[in-house]
């Protein structure tokens, strides 16, 4: 079964033997990283390929469980602001972005933002003798911290990473580049949070399709009389703008009769 333990987190695998579960349910799971927590349904009877298990679910969520995740909420902002204070005393380049604890008090997940990887071992010492409790710290990324606070991206609609509940993909500029608009630069391609967007992962594969059998930006062509080079494409109406030898510009249709 599929499950998301938390906003900022990408879905896991659980083992479940509870029937009746639907998606949407909330369920009670003993975690990997050692106490128990919530969990959302988000596919029953399906698993993520090549991805272990985080835990095991353990029973459907009771409204005693949302009283306790409730009367957790101030003790876990009091104890953010700790975490927060010794890593500014320990000088570590890091946003802590949440703290979660989980239902039975004997672990605190805290995630967090870095550029690149952070030695927060002594954090972890000086909190955990502090409070005599598991202390877990989770680097996160800009595109999950987005994912957990939700908001509205340049198009008017709800951000992709907290509308769709699925895996986040890797999105690359090679994305951008089969759709023909790399040119627009990097701050015009990137979200709220700072990466490339995530839709240009929707179409990718269609217009990967689609320009198989164009040329491409650069090219030499020799079509119907017709020989220069190739200074832009349309993969949806299949238009090749040839900068011709003697400099004139001709846009020919890159029909079946081109196709070599």
């Amino acid at each position: 079964m599929i499950v998301r333990f938390f906003d900022w987190e990408q879905p896991k695998n659980v083992y479940n033997s509870i029937k009746d579960l639907k998606p949407g349910d909330q369920v009670v799971a003993d975690h990997v990283w050692g106490g128990l927590f919530i969990a959302k349904v988000l596919v029953v009877e399906k698993n993520i390929e090549n991805e272990e298990s985080a835990g095991t679910v353990l029973r459907k969520a009771t409204a005693q469980d949302f009283q306790i995740v409730l009367g957790n909420k101030d003790k876990e902002r009091k104890f953010l602001i700790e975490v927060k204070r010794e890593s500014r005393k320990l000088e570590l380049p890091m946003k802590i972005v949440e703290v979660n604890f989980d239902l039975s008090g004997s672990c605190y997940v805290v995630s967090f933002i870095a550029e690149g990887r952070i030695d927060f071992r002594e954090l972890v010492r000086t909190l955990s003798t502090q409070h005599q409790k598991t202390v877990r710290f989770q680097q996160i990324g800009s595109r999950d911290e987005c994912r957990r606070l939700g908001g509205y991206g340049c198009c008017g609609r709800e951000l992709c990473c907290k509308k769709f509940p699925g895996i986040l993909k890797s999105i690359s500029t090679d994305m951008a580049r089969c759709q023909l608009i790399s040119h627009r630069g990097l701050e015009r391609l990137s979200g709220v949070c700072g990466r490339l967007m995530c839709c240009l992962a929707f179409e990718a594969e269609q217009y990967e399709e689609m320009i198989k059998d164009l040329p491409q930006k650069g090219d030499q062509i020799d079509r119907d009389g017709i020989r220069g080079r190739v200074i832009e494409i349309n993969a949806l109406n299949r238009n090749v703008r040839v900068e011709k030898d003697d400099g004139t510009m001709v846009v020919i249709k890159w029909d079946e009769k081109n196709k070599k």
